[in-house]
């Protein structure tokens, strides 16, 4: 009996709570220990530790870790505990690099291309799940030769990841050759990449159906019209491009020839939305006293702000009018189109003696604060 105790006592003993707790404690150090290092050094929350420290199961101390960090946060790089805390969580793996080998490497290629460190700590901050791995050589080599400058990547890898992680042979040079063969220059698709940045990154297909579609807009290829064109309709989708022809022949009661050839003339037009076409639409015929054919003319007159440009100078107009200072049949469009600059040049300081409180009236106007 006495026997038998002894050979359960041992078996009781490693079954019991506590027993097993400190057994599971001891069994996955490193998982606990992960999972406070991420919180407590790297500023992650807990949640965003817990799924994070699945990447250092393997840790058996944090001294690659802190040489990370201690690099990424040193003069080398310069970023700040919020910088760390949202690459750490956008890309953990990135604790487990080695500087030497990796991370040192990385940066000295980014300078290579004409990167500062300043601009360096942008593009971590723009893409943190691509900093650790992507072609360095290959993709900044193509961009900074296709775009002309970091500044410029910079701008449109904020909006579009995609420009390091796509393949340049099969989707970013194949949509440079389709926009090409529509008459677009270099130089067209340069700026394209700044007003859509996805534009060179879409599936080939996705670029054939686009430029398709911009065909059928009627817009002739060679006119600086088409750039815009293929924008547009790269921002709508074909509902949304029927959806909006069909809005704007109701709202301006015009016909689908007349819609068309105001398409044509600003395809940009479309982007605009029900609510402030109808809005302007008013305006311009009700307050302004032009009517619809004089708008079907100028259909970019549709695309300015009600508020901050299309008030505040007809206001200035019809005071200019009533003064004998500018003809009554002035054209609101001229006056309308011209930028701050020149609006102010020709239409506030000539008659800053005649009329001095007009440029505070002016300035009123556009804060939505039309003088009576």
């Amino acid at each position: 009996m006495l026997r038998l105790q002894k050979h359960l006592l041992p078996l009781h003993r490693s079954t019991s709570p506590t027993h097993l707790f400190l057994q599971r404690a001891s069994s996955s150090p490193s998982h606990f220990a992960a999972e406070d290092y991420l919180v407590t050094t790297c500023g992650l929350t807990r949640e965003e530790a817990a799924k994070a420290a699945k990447c250092f199961s393997h840790w058996k101390s944090p001294a690659n870790a802190d040489a990370v960090l201690a690099f990424l946060t040193g003069p080398a790089l310069g970023l700040s505990k919020a910088d760390i805390a949202f690459l750490v969580t956008k890309d953990p793996r990135i604790l487990n690099s080695s500087v030497a080998n990796n991370l040192r490497a990385r940066l000295d290629g980014f300078r290579s291309h004409g990167f500062s460190t300043a601009q360096i700590r942008s593009f971590v901050r723009a893409s943190p799940c691509s900093f650790r791995t992507f072609n360095i050589d290959e993709k900044l080599g193509f961009w900074m030769s296709f775009l002309g400058s970091p500044d410029k990547f910079l701008r449109i890898i904020r909006h579009n990841n995609y420009l390091v992680s796509s393949d340049l042979d099969k989707v970013v040079k194949t949509n440079i050759r389709l926009l090409q063969e529509r008459g677009l220059s270099v130089q067209d698709i340069d700026n394209m990449c700044v007003t859509k940045p996805r534009l060179l990154t879409y599936n080939p297909d996705v670029t054939r159906a686009v430029l398709v579609r911009a065909d059928e807009l009627g817009v002739p290829r060679n006119s600086l019209m088409f750039r815009q064109a293929v924008n547009t309709v790269a921002s709508l989708g074909p509902e949304t491009m029927a959806s909006k022809l069909k809005m704007m022949r109701k709202t301006l009661g015009c016909s689908d020839a007349e819609v068309a050839r105001m398409v044509q003339m600003n395809p940009l037009v479309l982007r605009t939305s029900r609510e402030k076409l109808q809005r302007v639409y008013e305006f311009l015929t009700k307050v302004v006293g032009v009517d619809a054919k004089y708008i079907q003319g100028r259909p970019t007159i549709l695309m300015y702000s009600l508020e901050r440009r299309l008030a505040p100078r007809n206001y200035v107009m019809k005071v200019l009018q009533e003064k004998g200072l500018i003809r009554k049949d002035f054209s609101f469009y001229t006056m309308v189109t011209v930028n701050e600059k020149v609006f102010y040049s020709r239409y506030i300081h000539p008659y800053k003696d005649v009329l001095p409180g007009l440029a505070n009236a002016y300035a009123s106007a556009c804060k939505g604060r039309i003088p009576t």
